[in-house]
């Protein structure tokens, strides 16, 4: 069954799509993985970039209004598919939420998760590009993530973002305790740090074991204007460093998750897990 996993973050700015679309063209070209990423931002960005990098135009029609988000791929290349964003969809949200009910419980899981489900063994991993705001889209995506990689921009003001994430999430997994999501890691963000992402250790405020190992730093490449078009005079060295460092995090996401699969939690918020029933150091 794939894994679904979210950059996430409450901050606009941090990269998140950017790590998003990167990531995925990893773990498809390098990684041979079955890929499918979904645009549920309001702002569009991936659906624009992706619109650039293989010149199609994508399905638009909201995949959850017919119930069925199978209906809205787009293929891009053999194992390689999109689902676009729609401008409209936080109306959808609004509209659905209106029919279905208006409790926490059912405008966060009866959305996107059922539908995800569906998705699931069609491909090795997910990617869910988010918006940067606490409301029901977000909710409906990290109720369908495994995993969360947080973006975590240098700073105080970063910070701060990062924890009001990890707070909401927490939250939301004690109101509603089907919600799985984990965080796998934070992903540092230093776009004033000029040196190559190789060059550079994560800050030292985070936890070692927490932070991933790769720094996201400046880029030429992802700073030009319009770096996705085709069109655009490119820096070649820049582009291929930038391959280089989102390899990297896809290649340290694939063994975090690959570690926590099999390590397992004994407990959990809602109690012992099966395997924690299991324990019996006295034996």
């Amino acid at each position: 069954m794939g894994q679904v996993v979210m950059f996430a973050g409450s901050k606009v700015g941090t990269g998140k799509t950017t790590a998003t679309i990167m990531a995925a063209l990893a773990a498809h070209q390098l990684f041979k993985q079955r890929v499918l990423v979904i645009d549920a931002t309001t702002t569009l960005k991936a659906t624009q970039n992706f619109k650039q990098i293989f010149n199609i135009e994508p399905n638009v029609l909201t995949g959850l209004a017919v119930k069925d988000l199978a209906k809205v791929v787009t293929p891009l290349r053999a194992g390689l598919d999109f689902i676009a964003g729609v401008p409209t969809l936080e109306d959808y949200f609004n509209t659905a939420m209106e029919a279905a009910g208006t409790t926490k419980t059912a405008r966060t899981l009866g959305l996107v998760p059922p539908l995800m489900n569906i998705l699931r063994d069609r491909y090795d991993y997910i990617f869910i590009d988010s918006d940067a705001k606490f409301a029901a889209v977000m909710d409906n995506c990290l109720a369908s993530t495994n995993y969360v990689v947080i973006m975590q921009p240098v700073g105080k003001a970063g910070f701060d973002a990062t924890d009001k994430l990890f707070y909401y999430l927490k939250q939301l997994k004690q109101e509603l305790p089907t919600v799985k999501a984990e965080i796998i890691g934070h992903l540092a963000v230093d776009f004033t740090e000029t040196a190559p992402f190789y060059q550079v250790e994560p800050v030292s405020s985070f936890d070692v074991v927490d932070a991933f190992r790769t720094v996201i730093t400046h880029n030429e490449w992802l700073a030009e204007d319009a770096p996705f078009a085709p069109q655009a005079t490119h820096n070649t060295i820049a582009r291929q460093m930038a391959g280089a460092m989102y390899s990297e995090v896809f290649n340290e996401l694939q063994a975090r998750i690959a570690l926590q699969q099999q390590l397992g939690k004994f407990a959990t918020n809602a109690g012992l897990t099966e395997q924690g029933q299991a324990v019996d150091l006295f034996a």
